[in-house]
């Protein structure tokens, strides 16, 4: 294969996995925003951003959802003391995949 196709080809998968990163990591702190709120005495002043960060959350999660559930499956909350690990393992996925997919198209 060419040199250029082979860029192309790993900037596509680069990007495509930088997008799922980044739907994870603000699903995960729109959870936590939400979960933290929710186990406190904060009142919500705007229930309007209540409401957006609800919808947001359920948005992301939805998009999350496919890649998380393998790790989830690998992986359950109820037998981590509650922790959903599957996040962290999703992100540390991806690095690897990442380091290999320039490895195997790069090979130095």
């Amino acid at each position: 294969m060419s040199t250029r196709l082979l860029l192309v080809l790993y900037q596509t998968i680069w990007w495509i996995l930088e997008v799922i990163q980044w739907v994870v990591v603000v699903w995960v702190i729109i959870s936590w925003i939400l979960f933290f709120a929710s186990q406190t005495s904060f009142r919500w002043r705007n229930r309007t951003a209540y409401s957006i960060l609800n919808q947001l959350n359920e948005i992301f999660g939805r998009m999350a959802w496919p890649f998380l559930r393998p790790f989830r499956r690998l992986l359950p909350p109820h037998k981590t003391a509650g922790i959903d690990w599957s996040p962290l393992l999703l992100l540390l996925a991806i690095f690897i995949i990442r380091q290999l997919v320039g490895l195997i198209l790069f090979p130095r």
